[in-house]
């Protein structure tokens, strides 16, 4: 297991690597594995940026999200201009279907609301508010329907998992209920853990995933 000093050695560098970062704007404090990234930065691609780049370091068990989006009064931009510009965002974008996402603005934080067929249009939705200019926050409520598939076929879900670089199928248990999915086990890494479940999403039929993987800290990384 790796020490306090060398995790926090380790996350600074990997955010000191990120072109919209700066050093200076993120703290990082470790204990026990735990990481707690605090600062303020101006906008919400900067705080998810600081984020990912933690999550995929070999050995953090958790993050604890203490940074803060600070937009001065210069730059602020009113709710109603943010939700204007997003509703053209979506109306512009041909992957998330036109009128399934309800915008939300108050002061600065966006909530999406709706239903879609797929994970990855959930995700490009919360794209195309986290890169908006102005945004402190995205809560993202947007729900899964089920559209063609009456059960979820396991074996798909293996083989993804199975071909993907990062992963031992030896440590990972999957269980399938209906439109559901269970990951448990084992991973190296919280990226690991975070990417099982992104691929369980594509799966087709899944509308909901229940990851248990535990983030085990003397598993090697794969690589």
């Amino acid at each position: 297991m790796k020490s306090n000093e060398i995790l926090q050695r380790e996350v600074q560098e990997a955010i000191k690597f990120e072109p919209l970062l700066h050093a200076a704007e993120i703290g990082v404090i470790v204990k026990g594995a735990i990481v707690t990234l605090t600062g303020n930065v101006d906008s919400l691609v900067k705080k998810t940026e600081a984020l990912h780049a933690t999550k995929k370091i070999k050995g953090v068990a958790a993050i604890v999200d203490e940074i803060q989006v600070i937009i001065e009064k210069s730059s602020a931009v009113s709710d109603q201009h943010i939700a204007e510009q997003l509703v053209s965002n979506f109306k512009e974008n041909h992957i998330v279907p036109k009128g399934s996402v309800v915008i939300t603005v108050e002061k600065g934080w966006v909530t999406l609301e709706g239903i879609l067929p797929w994970n990855y249009q959930r995700d490009i939705a919360q794209e195309l508010v986290e890169n908006q200019v102005g945004i402190r926050g995205v809560i993202n409520n947007i729900k899964l329907k089920r559209e063609l598939f009456d059960q979820v076929e396991k074996e798909l879900l293996e083989k993804a998992l199975q071909r993907h670089w990062a992963f031992d199928m030896d440590e990972i248990n999957i269980q399938v209920a209906g439109a559901t999915v269970q990951l448990s086990g084992t991973v190296g890494s919280l990226f690991q853990k975070e990417e099982a479940e992104r691929i369980a999403y594509k799966t087709p039929g899944v509308i909901k995933v229940v990851n248990h993987l535990k983030v085990n800290l003397e598993q090697p990384y794969l690589c």
